[in-house]
């Protein structure tokens, strides 16, 4: 529930600072450029490097604005990723439906999608801004992320570059 006000924070800034303007309160995407006609999905999470997660899974450009709450309440913006992702609708999506099942309540979550290895490592590499002190790039993702690279290579600007 927090990530969702941290998003919808985000995206009024956005609004506020940006070209990209607000498209609807309910659809995707949450904000779309007036000319062009690019939308920006915008979502947020407090766990740094996890990729995407939604309720649409739609093609198009995604932002994860990423953020620590301290004890005091306040946030801090820990990474910004941003990438042009493939729809769950298409053969190569980066997306992965999970679905929705019913817990031990018998309540059922809403259907969700999350980022593949290839999305996530979309994501990953469009690191806008990365906070070393809180957002670590482990061995082990540098290794998984050099698996992917026959896949998907891995760009310059990239935090996984060499």
């Amino acid at each position: 529930m927090f990530s969702g006000i941290v998003s919808n924070v985000f995206t009024k800034k956005l609004n506020d600072a940006s070209v990209y303007k607000f498209y609807s309160a309910q659809k995707y995407p949450d904000l779309m450029h007036p000319k062009g006609g690019v939308g920006l999905e915008v979502k947020a999470s407090n766990k740094p490097l996890k990729g995407g997660e939604g309720y649409n899974g739609h093609s198009g450009w995604h932002i994860i604005v990423c953020y620590q709450i301290f004890d005091d309440g306040e946030i801090e913006f820990t990474q910004v990723e941003i990438a042009e992702l493939v729809g769950y609708e298409c053969t190569a999506s980066d997306w992965k439906y999970l679905g929705s099942r019913r817990n031990i309540n018998e309540s059922q979550r809403t259907e969700t999608y999350v980022t593949n290895g290839v999305g996530t490592a979309k994501l990953r590499d469009g690191s806008l801004y990365l906070n070393p002190e809180y957002v670590k790039i482990t061995p082990a993702l540098k290794r998984y992320r050099t698996k992917l690279a026959a896949q998907l290579p891995i760009p310059f600007y990239s935090p996984f570059a060499d």
